[in-house]
């Protein structure tokens, strides 16, 4: 019941309606070099889905980029981690699958344009 109600509480105070991405919408970070699938996109954020390797990502700020199919589409995106948490599916004993969310740092106004483009055409 508890955590109904802070679901609840969460998508009242989201600032941003988010979107699906379609498949093949994937982003890469700082210091990965895997594509990871996008879950949710909007203008203040996403979430994607990665294996967990053991690699976690501090509470810095980062950069990532976004690729369609393997073409870059969005580049130098600051970010910050806001959640990181196991989505239940085992791949192996050490390979678990995680979901993380992340929040844009301050946009350029290209980078603004390119993301409602992407959030257009590339989600559901």
């Amino acid at each position: 019941m508890l955590a109904a109600l802070k679901r609840l509480l969460m998508l009242q105070l989201r600032r941003n309606k988010r979107y699906k991405a379609k498949e093949g919408l994937c982003v890469v970070y700082d210091r990965s070099m895997s594509m990871n699938q996008i879950d949710t996109l909007s203008m203040g954020g996403l979430s994607f889905y990665y294996v967990d390797r053991g690699m976690q990502i501090e509470r810095g700020s980062y950069n990532l980029s976004i690729f369609n199919r393997n073409k870059l589409c969005l580049r130098n995106v600051p970010f910050k981690a806001v959640s990181d948490q196991a989505s239940g599916e085992i791949l192996t004993k050490r390979k678990t699958v995680k979901r993380q969310s992340v929040r844009f740092g301050k946009l350029t106004r290209d980078q603004k344009r390119r993301l409602k483009i992407l959030i257009a055409k590339l989600t559901e």
